[in-house]
């Protein structure tokens, strides 16, 4: 989802469970409605998370100590805690607020230029994992390559 060309909205209302919370985590943008539980719950089944959720999710909430009791206790969290340490961006009142809120927002997006949003995205992505003067320099080479120009 990440590496897709296109802006990635993830929707989650009820229980968003192990696997689930690793798929999201690889989303854009994540919206929830006030009755989303969320859990990594690997541990509970012998297992380390394996699809990406060790490693994306511990960026998306930027506290370790969170990261860490929430890994290794495998409990359960709801949307009231998942807004305010970053998992979602929005908590909806109803399944059909969110939905009409996401593509509301896709809508917006959708209008924007496709190159311009691509290379948002693709940047963003490239800064998450790079120093800043690392991401400066690719920004530039990114822009160089795909400002067009009659010359």
């Amino acid at each position: 989802l990440e590496k897709c060309g296109k802006v990635v909205i993830a929707c989650v209302h009820g229980a968003c469970i192990g696997a689930g919370v690793e798929l999201i985590s690889a989303a854009d943008i994540r919206f929830c409605t006030g009755d989303a539980v969320f859990a990594l719950k690997e541990v509970d089944i012998g297992l380390a998370a394996d699809v990406g959720g060790l490693q994306r999710f511990p960026k998306l909430v930027g506290n370790q100590s969170l990261v860490r009791e929430l890994v290794f206790s495998g409990r359960n969290f709801g949307a009231v805690e998942a807004l305010p340490f970053g998992l979602v961006s929005r908590v909806c009142p109803s399944r059909e607020d969110m939905l009409k809120d996401a593509l509301e927002l896709a809508r917006a997006i959708a209008a924007k230029s496709p190159v311009a949003v691509l290379g948002a995205k693709t940047l963003l992505n490239y800064s998450r994992d790079h120093t800043v003067d690392e991401s400066l320099e690719f920004a530039i080479t990114w822009n160089q390559g795909m400002l067009q120009s009659r010359e």
